[in-house]
């Protein structure tokens, strides 16, 4: 429906154009009349209506300087001069203030009607625009938080080779962050404060630490969720020279975020802050350091900032861990693959190994090890309270290792109870997670999910969740995603006012033409063809 104002002094003019306009044009709603160019903009004002249909000759105000107010008022109201003046000064003048059309008295109906149509196709096409405009700012905007954390995983795996990717990057979110230096935020036990807890009150707590680290931390410092339980913080310092400065800036709002935290909601926690790098290429660098200061904790105590730099044992001559190998590890651990985990733990056990010769060392490396690979085993379907009984076990006899072949045994020992109690365990988990996986899968196959998207619902690395899910159901998550888009555009065929473009959009493809491919590669026919048998009756 579109909304139109009709400006002419002359009463009977008025009537015969609304009647004309009602009888014939009923897509067109009348909201208003005026009998002077003065009225004309105040009524025009107050409706705003898409078309206002115009006499150049009115008093008080002319239709001309009527249609110049109007417009500045409203820019994308669409003007029809009417005119008793066949004279090409006033269509000149009507069309440089914005007229669309420009019609003669007298005036006959057809010529009315054809105006009316060209305009209204024009208001419509219009708004189709701003609608269109609006449901994209709209996917950017839900899309948003998934493209911030696919660009920090990006940036802090050190995958950003070029500047100008990064501040493509960067610039397209809206960031302002240039270089800083890399935090890491958790929750200190939070499994174990939670372990009674329903997975809502979970996510409930994560947003809330989100929301409280955000507003601590200001509009000029990036924050986002990451993996596990953390939080990511990049605090951009390049205004600063000196070492100790950013340093001492960066502890500075590490505890002003560490306090609002306790002060809202009454939990420990710990961060880690790296070094202080000015190429963002090199964030990755100040992001492992968070990592390996924030786990630090566990020989530190809780409700902590530990920079890098004050770790006793890092300073001087830094020991780097080696977090490739212990993915590598974590991730053969949680598909339950027990001769690939031995190996990936016998190769980082030997960089462990060859960066220190100090057993202390070593013990407290492994030790924070056994924690992360009981996470993993857990999280591949272990018990945690099993789990934890054996770690306090495994914890004693670790203590009562003299020597790095000792820690070695205790560490391949610690690894198959850990498998042992996980391959136990975790059939029924599997099973769960996989069905609330597809459940999410069919509910959201109109959208452009990603097999990342949906193992981060279930709260799993790609990897394990592609792995599982296949020898689950037997296909992959593509072809899985396929059936389900299949399966709904069969359903919509069943309505026979429903367009195949439309059919196509709302099962998840934005191409017709290729959506018609894969329903025939699928059912053997094309939707077509399928909807004229549900028609014979045949299905």
């Amino acid at each position: 429906m579109y909304t139109l104002l009709i400006a002419e002094d002359e009463a009977l003019e008025r009537q015969a154009l609304r009647y004309i306009i009602t009888q014939q044009c009923p897509e067109v709603n009348i909201v208003g009349e005026a009998g002077d160019g003065t009225s004309a903009v105040r009524e025009a004002a107050q409706q705003q209506p898409d078309i206002v249909l115009l006499d150049i000759r009115m008093p008080e105000m002319n239709g001309l300087e009527a249609a110049k107010a109007i417009r500045a008022i409203l820019p994308e109201v669409r003007i029809v001069m009417l005119t008793a003046f066949d004279e090409f000064e006033y269509a000149k003048q009507a069309l440089k203030i914005g007229a669309v059309e420009y019609l003669l008295k007298p005036l006959r109906p057809d010529d009315l009607v054809k105006a009316l149509a060209a305009v209204t196709e024009q208001v419509g096409l219009a708004k189709r625009k701003v609608r269109e405009d609006l449901q994209i700012r709209q996917s950017l905007k839900e899309a948003a938080p998934y493209i911030k954390m696919s660009f920090v995983q990006d940036l802090i795996a050190g995958n950003i080779t070029e500047l100008h990717q990064f501040h493509e990057r960067a610039g397209f979110l809206g960031m302002e962050v240039t270089t800083g230096v890399v935090m890491v935020l958790d929750i200190d036990n939070f499994k174990q404060l939670t372990r009674n807890e329903p997975e809502l009150k979970k996510q409930l707590v994560k947003q809330q630490l989100y929301r409280i680290t955000a507003d601590a931390a200001g509009s000029n410092v990036l924050v986002t969720p990451f993996s596990s339980d953390h939080i990511i913080i990049i605090s951009g310092q390049s205004a600063l020279d000196q070492p100790e400065a950013v340093k001492a800036e960066a502890i500075e709002l590490a505890e002003k975020i560490r306090k609002a935290i306790v002060g809202i909601m009454g939990i420990s926690i710990t961060i880690g802050i790296g070094r202080h790098y000015r190429d963002p290429r090199d964030m990755h660098k100040s992001y492992v350091e968070a990592v390996n200061a924030q786990r630090q904790r566990f020989y530190l105590g809780d409700n902590q900032i530990i920079h890098i730099e004050d770790i006793p044992h890092l300073s001087g001559q830094p020991f780097h861990y080696p977090f490739q190998n212990e993915r590598a590890v974590l991730e053969r651990v949680r598909c339950g693959d027990r001769k690939q985990a031995r190996e990936a733990l016998a190769a980082l056990l030997e960089e462990i190994f060859a960066k220190s010769g100090s057993v202390d060392i070593i013990k407290a490396s492994v030790l924070e090890l056994l924690i992360v690979l009981s996470r993993a085993a857990i999280e591949g379907g272990a018990s945690l309270e099993q789990l934890t009984l054996l770690n306090f076990d495994h914890i004693n006899k670790l203590m009562q290792c003299a020597n790095k072949d000792q820690v070695h045994r205790w560490m391949f020992d610690s690894l198959d109870s850990f498998l042992d109690n996980m391959l136990e365990n975790r059939s029924g988990m599997n099973t769960r997670v996989i069905n609330k996986a597809c459940e999410f899968i069919v509910k959201n196959c109109h959208r452009n999910i990603s097999l990342e998207e949906v193992s981060q619902f279930v709260h799993l690395s790609p990897f394990y969740f592609s792995r599982l899910f296949k020898q689950d159901k037997g296909c992959n998550f593509v072809d899985f995603l396929t059936k389900a888009r299949v399966d709904k555009a069969k359903l919509l065929l069943q309505n026979f006012d429903y367009t195949i473009v439309r059919i196509a959009a709302d099962s998840g493809y934005h191409d017709a033409s290729y959506f018609c491919r894969v329903f025939r590669q699928e059912v053997g026919m094309t939707p077509n063809q399928y909807r004229n048998e549900l028609r014979r009756g045949k299905r």
